[in-house]
C-alpha cells in the first residue's frame, strides 16, 4: 500500500473537514462516521489498485520474461496491462 493506515486517516480527516467547512455536504450521520466511511473508501480503493498492480506484474513476469524489469519497455507494458485489468474489473484509476 502506498500510504500507511495512519496517513489515510489524516487524508480522510482533511477531506471530510474541507467538505464540511465549505458546506458542500449535509450529513445525516455523525462526522466521525462520515470520516470513517471516507477512510474505508480510500483503503478499499488502494487495495484494489494494489491487487491490480500485483496481478499485472505477475502476468508481465510470466508472459514477457525477456523485458528488463524497470526499463521503459517494462513500464509501458505494465501500464497497458494494468489498464486492461482495470477495465476488466470496472475499476477507474485516477
Amino acid at each position: 500500500m502506498r500510504l500507511s493506515e495512519e496517513r489515510v486517516a489524516v487524508v480522510a480527516r482533511r477531506i471530510t473537514n474541507n467538505l464540511l467547512d465549505e458546506e458542500l455536504i449535509d450529513l445525516e450521520i455523525d462526522e466521525d462516521g462520515f470520516k470513517s466511511l471516507v477512510e474505508n473508501l480510500i483503503l478499499r480503493d488502494m487495495k484494489i489498485e494494489g491487487e491490480i498492480d500485483e496481478e499485472a506484474t505477475a502476468f508481465l513476469l510470466k508472459s514477457k520474461p525477456n523485458i528488463e524489469e524497470g526499463s521503459t519497455a517494462w513500464n509501458i507494458e505494465l501500464e497497458r496491462i494494468k489498464e486492461d485489468l482495470s477495465v476488466a474489473r470496472g475499476y477507474v484509476a485516477y
